[in-house]
């Protein structure tokens, strides 16, 4: 994949804003509120139809505006070939447009058959910082990248959930029916599990084989999913419940389900202790770069290439950090897109020694 172009209109901070892009590494510099991070915004809100900085697409209107439009000219690979391709997304009132070579996207399927990005931010520190709904929701994001076939489990998965959650809350709880529920939730339980520790398998052999490759000193990074109640860890939906006699008792005391995968989580080892207590700011910022770089080559095998956007992401690297990072990614051949702010940095100096275009962005 190549992004060529990429046009905003009325998209936050600008009216109108056309960048051409020329180069696989791309560096985009200016002053703190020019827009920088915006762009980066645009990109990935064209993926996954949502901004990684909020839920409400009216916020990314520019103010006293009714709509935005985001346009990308992109080359990607199709049957070994290379293909030119447009991707229109629009934004008006409470409707969101999306079109592909100018005809209308029905399913996140299509999208995602064609145009793949994996981004990086600060916020992103928070897979490592913030409580398991975050690293719920990167897992299950992450797999439907390459299988979007996966959000109809999910769905599934929460009507059982809220169907269940309601018998439970009535005051006399019909067992026949709370245990056709349990039954569902189970194996539904079972088959997002499945599908969230084969990705974290995978995540993990691509980040310690990256480890082995660039680093001369021993990093461990592990990950351990954890199942509420363990129940990845039986057989059988009757080995659970022999193993939890109470969880009738329980979950109508609560009124809630306290078993399923909306409960799981998993661990970021470091050097064998949890990152989140035992890791610096500057391992956690590795162990995230690390985890995307993983991702981005997992998608590769299962899907195709993905462009990586970086914002304001390793400009706090030292010289050797940021010489065996690039280098990681530079072995990706996937486009790089970074932001940085206007001042000379580490990472500037090594980009444009690679030859990475530069653009400067002003309002």
């Amino acid at each position: 994949m190549f992004i060529k172009q990429i046009q905003l209109q009325h998209f936050r901070c600008f009216k109108e804003k056309t960048l051409n892009f020329t180069n696989n590494i791309v560096l985009i510099e200016g002053p703190n509120g020019t827009g920088k991070t915006t762009l980066l915004e645009a990109l990935h809100y064209a993926c996954y139809l949502r901004s990684f900085r909020t839920y409400t697409p009216r916020d990314l209107v520019q103010f006293d505006q009714e709509n935005f439009i985001i346009k990308i000219a992109f080359e990607h690979e199709e049957l070994k070939q290379k293909t030119d391709s447009k991707l229109h997304v629009g934004f008006s009132g409470k409707k969101r447009l999306v079109k592909l070579n100018d005809k209308a996207i029905n399913s996140y399927k299509e999208l995602m058959d064609y145009y793949r990005v994996i981004t990086l931010t600060e916020d992103d520190l928070g897979l490592i910082k913030l409580g398991p709904d975050t690293r719920r929701q990167f897992t299950d994001q992450a797999i439907l990248l390459y299988k979007p076939e996966y959000i109809q489990h999910l769905k599934e998965y929460k009507i059982i959930q809220d169907n269940r959650n309601k018998l439970l809350q009535h005051a006399h709880v019909n067992r026949d029916m709370y245990n056709l529920w349990t039954k569902q939730l189970w194996q539904k339980t079972l088959g997002i599990q499945h599908e969230r520790i084969a990705f974290l398998q995978r995540l993990q052999q691509e980040v310690k084989e990256m480890l082995k490759a660039y680093f001369d000193y021993d990093i461990e990074i592990d990950f351990v999913y954890k199942s509420k109640k363990n129940t990845s860890s039986f057989p059988t939906m009757d080995a659970f419940l022999e193993s939890n006699t109470n969880l009738f008792e329980l979950e109508c005391r609560f009124s809630r389900s306290l078993f399923g995968a909306h409960l799981d989580d998993f661990a970021i080892i470091f050097q064998g202790n949890a990152s989140r207590m035992f890791a610096s700011r500057g391992q956690q910022k590795l162990i995230m770069l690390l985890i995307k770089i993983a991702q981005i080559k997992t998608l590769n095998v299962q899907k195709g290439p993905a462009i990586f956007l970086l914002d304001d992401f390793m400009t706090d690297f030292d010289l050797e950090r940021s010489q065996i990072v690039l280098k990681a990614l530079t072995d990706l051949e996937s486009q790089l897109i970074f932001t940085a702010p206007i001042k000379s940095s580490i990472l500037a100096d090594l980009l444009l020694k690679k030859g990475a275009q530069r653009i400067e962005v002003s309002i």
